[in-house]
This record gives C-alpha cells, sequence and structure tokens, in this order.
C-alpha cells in the first residue's frame, strides 16, 4: 500500500471541504450564505449583494428580482437547458468553481513566495517568508518568539519593522 506525503493529504483534504462549501452554496440553501438569511430575509449581505439583487436600482429588492436571480442562478447549473439540474451538471458547476478557486490561490501563493517571479518556488523563497514574519515578530531581536511577542499579545501595527 502507498503512503501519501503530509501535503497530498492536506490538498485532499482542502478539495473535499472545497468540494462540500461548493454543494452547499449550489442552490444557495435556506442559510444566511445563500441570498436568503436564516431569518427569510436578506440580512447580513453588504451593499454588492444587495445592488445585483436591486435590478432596477429603486433601493429594494421586489419578489420579481428575487426570482430573476434564482432563474439565473438555475440557469447555471442547468447547463443543456432541459429544466432539470441533474447530478452531473451540479458536479460540473463544483468542477468549475474549485478550478477557478485553485486558479487564484496558485497565483496568489505565487505572487507571494516567488520573490523573482520566475514562475517556480524555490526551497529558500519559501523559507525566507517564514524567516521575514520570525523577524517581525521577534521584537526585542533575541533569536527567539516569547509568547509576549505573538500578535494577539501586542499591538497590531508594531511588529513591522524596517
Amino acid at each position: 500500500m502507498k503512503t501519501f506525503s503530509k501535503s497530498r493529504i492536506i490538498l485532499a483534504t482542502g478539495i473535499v471541504i472545497a468540494t462540500g462549501i461548493s454543494a452547499a452554496y449550489a442552490f444557495g440553501g435556506p442559510d444566511h450564505r445563500s441570498g436568503m438569511g436564516h431569518r427569510g430575509g436578506f440580512a447580513g449581505h453588504g451593499g454588492g449583494f444587495f445592488a445585483k439583487a436591486d435590478a432596477d436600482g429603486d433601493g429594494s429588492i421586489s419578489r420579481e428580482e428575487v426570482s430573476a436571480m434564482r432563474e439565473k442562478r438555475f440557469a447555471k447549473f442547468d447547463t443543456n437547458s432541459d429544466g432539470v439540474v441533474d447530478k452531473a451538471e451540479i458536479e460540473a458547476r463544483i468542477a468549475e468553481r474549485i478550478a477557478k478557486r485553485t486558479s487564484r490561490m496558485t497565483t496568489r501563493l505565487t505572487r507571494r513566495f516567488d520573490k523573482n517571479s520566475d514562475g517556480q518556488i524555490t526551497k529558500e523563497e519559501f523559507s525566507a517568508r517564514a524567516m521575514e514574519r520570525f523577524s517581525w515578530n521577534d521584537l526585542n531581536e533575541d533569536g527567539k518568539i516569547s509568547k509576549d511577542e505573538l500578535p494577539g499579545r501586542r499591538h497590531r501595527g508594531s511588529h513591522h519593522r524596517k
């Protein structure tokens, strides 16, 4: 039996979690993240959601606007336009969302660690970030980080030294 490295297990766990989250959001179930709050309203959403829902810009959201949003969302899943969303269409939509998130994460991590912008992250580049963060937290520069130097124990802005 093959053994898996920790990074492969972590990656697989992340994919499973992302798939579950995507499935939960897929049809905008009855929770606060779906567009219909847990109290049955639109509470908890920022101006971006409200502005998108308020299609006519009159400062309120009508039943027709909610219905139009739901139809639009349903159409994203019903790729063959037969009026039914099947398992394959749901899986395809989830895979699409995971691929987009993976791409964004890859870009973000590459920007963060690839200091010479060659498209590769060397062990030195990867370690440099950790050592930089260590230095930020080693406020008294003694080569150690005490509990008192941890971010939660002091003013956040004071740990960024030049």
